[in-house]
């Protein structure tokens, strides 16, 4: 009789856990589509107009407000700031953030994701009217 006690409340503890990490992947794939999806626009903007500008910077700030981050626990690394790049010129933004996770007083804990974005270079000099900047947030 206690031996099915015992594994009654086991079996339910393990599916308890089972959910929790369930939800908590859920969540983290849920940001990761969000900072991918972000770091492919910055990508696409430096290639576009050959290098990180202020359009950019306003959307990346734009997004930030949206999402609600922390600026602090942010980094944006983007390869072409403060100047255009030329044709052909491969060009990436990465955007890492630390979110942080609690769980009551026992356990915190901060999960890493980062989004990526890639392009190539399609800068035309004189093309266009914009200003460059470094990733300012």
């Amino acid at each position: 009789m206690l031996d099915k006690v015992v594994a009654t409340f086991g079996g339910l503890l393990v599916l308890v856990v089972f959910a929790l990490g369930c939800a908590f992947l859920v969540g983290l794939v849920g940001e990761w589509y969000a900072l991918q999806n972000e770091a492919a626009y910055l990508a696409a903007s430096q290639a576009r107009y050959g290098g990180y500008t202020t359009e950019a910077n306003a959307e990346l700030s734009r997004f930030i407000a949206e999402r609600g981050l922390e600026r602090s626990r942010l980094s944006v690394e983007v390869s072409a700031p403060g100047g255009p790049v030329f044709w052909g010129t491969p060009v990436r933004a990465r955007i890492t953030y630390r979110f942080p996770y609690r769980l009551g007083r026992w356990a915190s804990f901060d999960v890493p994701v980062t989004g990526a974005g890639r392009a190539v270079s399609a800068y035309v000099p004189g093309a266009y009217g914009v200003d460059y900047t470094w990733p300012s947030y």
